[in-house]
């Protein structure tokens, strides 16, 4: 059966329920992975996953369901994306064998003058949003229903309210001194002056109206319309900087996504200025390493998987940014060569104190969210999408009930992040595809901020190296090192031996919660090579939510 969750009744009615499996492995997991035969949805919360599934049983395809998805993940769980945020996608089309990215990234507006650090709240932490761009090309380019369609779900959610769970009561109540700053945001999130607890329905009417908007006029009436001109008044009224030129010229991009290999399947993710290049260079340079007597969580393993992600997160550091204004050398590092250059510089029984980039140019936020969506001809997407920190800017713009990405905070000072008019800032986000045979096998990605380049390089190896099911894989416990920190991070059920082990290798072990939100809140599906079924994982870090049919 489907996981229960909180539901308002509007679509429940409507749902077929999938009948669970257990892992490949016949590992007990918390939540009961999802199967189904058709088509399917995996996102972080049930009602986004429904009005996909919605639209795949009315003949839409992957990417008429995880448009569908996209919109209506941004009205239930808003302090994660919305149409004020941006995000990357990966679409694999199976009978052309064709893998496109559909970047939406924000973008930095004309004037980026601060007379100090770039501010985290508020409206000039502000970027140009690209949410409604990217989802409408990629709709209008790979989809087979009208947006008005796609939309009619997000619409519903944001006019008839949706049942608030504990997650976002949670973290509502954390950021409620920051929201109560805004009126137009408190009045939604903070009714009566106080947080709005779990089991209250939550309404957005102007969010809806907005919806309609851009339902019937596509997103020229964001970026051109009558949204344009709401928002850039509410950025000269309030110190922002985005004006309607800045909306008017921002365009989503279809850029090659990045590829690699690990282990005989074939690895496809979101090219810079995002984090796909870094999950494959990391698998890459683990691909190096025998790995077949390891155990997911044994030192060696923990160990090799660490030293792999400093050098990722180095490179990433060194190399990654806009590719319309600097030059990334993504063939270097994801070349086979580099793999194992990087690799052969890690020691099996030692901690690297310092790792610095390497040669190849020589030759990000909690709130975020992903989604997965397959049909039933095998045509898969994963997405990610966010407005950067808990509800982003923590502004909302005026009384179109949109909140506003705070972006801006993520470029650098210098180097190939560093802000420039029109561009956009990297992030770690990485939603990624795998093949096995030129066969689409898994669609999988994570929110987490810097965590989620090791969340997915260790959901990719738990899927590859040790044969888990995707539940299993999205459940099993974490870590996390990077280049310029000095902690390991771990979840608190990696076993004390190994703390033990990596502490006396010289790690400095830091031990967070059992499912700890951390480490971000993981989706994914699977089609099973043998029966084609699909199955689905959600985390239970988050209210993920896997449905099918």
């Amino acid at each position: 059966m489907i996981r229960q969750a909180f539901l308002t009744g509007t679509l429940a009615a409507a749902l077929i329920v999938a009948a669970p499996a257990l892992p490949r492995t016949g590992a007990v997991t918390r939540s009961a992975p999802v199967t189904a035969k058709r088509g399917m949805v995996a996102s972080a919360h049930m009602l986004a996953s429904q009005a996909g599934l919605e639209i795949l049983k009315a003949g839409g395809n992957a990417v008429d369901a995880a448009v569908a998805a996209a919109f209506a993940i941004g009205v239930v769980e808003p302090n994660a994306s919305g149409l004020g945020g941006e995000g990357m996608m990966v679409i694999y089309l199976a009978d052309s064998k064709q893998a496109v990215a559909v970047d939406y990234r924000s973008s930095a507006p004309a004037a980026i003058d601060f007379p100090g650090p770039i501010p985290d709240a508020g409206h000039a932490a502000v970027a140009v949003p690209g949410t409604v761009a990217g989802l409408a090309m990629a709709l209008e380019k790979y989809g087979s229903m009208t947006l008005a369609r796609v939309v009619a779900p997000a619409i519903r959610l944001a006019e008839r309210g949706f049942v608030v769970s504990p997650t976002l009561a949670g973290i509502v109540a954390d950021n409620f001194e920051a929201i109560a700053k805004n009126e137009a945001l408190a009045a939604i999130l903070c009714p009566g002056g106080l947080p709005i607890e779990s089991g209250a329905t939550l309404k957005n009417p102007a969010l809806g109206a907005s919806l309609r908007t851009i339902a019937a006029g596509g997103a020229a009436a964001f970026y051109r319309g009558a949204l344009a001109d709401a928002i850039a008044a509410d950025m000269a009224a309030s110190g922002g900087r985005i004006t309607r030129a800045d909306l008017a010229a921002y365009r989503a991009v279809e850029r090659a996504p990045v590829q690699g290999t690990y282990r005989g399947y074939d690895v496809v993710s979101a090219p810079p200025p995002v984090g796909g290049v870094t999950v494959i260079e990391i698998l890459q340079m683990l691909g190096t390493f025998e790995l077949s007597g390891e155990t997911p969580l044994s030192p060696r393993y923990v160990h090799l998987a660490a030293e792999a992600m400093k050098r990722g997160f180095a490179d990433f550091t060194a190399y990654v940014g806009d590719p319309d204004f600097v030059t990334v050398p993504v063939a270097d590092l994801l070349s086979r060569d580099y793999a194992r250059r990087r690799a052969s510089e890690i020691r099996s029984d030692a901690v690297t104190p310092k790792v610095a980039a390497g040669d190849a140019g020589k030759r990000e936020p909690p709130s975020t969210t992903s989604l997965a969506a397959v049909d039933a001809r095998g045509n898969m997407v994963a997405l990610t999408q966010t407005i950067s920190d808990f509800f982003g800017a923590k502004v909302m713009a005026g009384a179109t009930g949109i909140i506003l990405n705070n972006e801006m905070k993520n470029f650098g000072a210098r180097g190939p992040n560093a802000i420039a008019p029109g561009k956009r800032m990297r992030t770690m986000i990485a939603p990624t595809i795998l093949l096995r045979g030129g066969k689409t096998f898994a669609a999988i990605g994570t929110p987490g901020a810097a965590r989620i380049v090791s969340t997915m390089t260790l959901l990719v190896s738990n899927l590859v190296d040790f044969g888990m099911g995707i539940q299993e894989a999205i459940e099993a416990p974490r870590f996390y090192a990077r280049d310029v920190e000095a902690d390991l991070s771990v979840e608190a059920r990696v076993p004390a031996a190994t703390i033990e082990a990596l502490t006396k290798m010289g790690y400095s072990v830091k031990t967070l919660g059992e499912y700890d939100l951390f480490f971000g809140g993981a989706q994914g599906i699977v089609i099973d090579p043998r029966t084609g079924l699909r199955i689905g994982g959600a985390d239970p870090r988050r209210d993920g939510a896997v449905v099918g049919y």
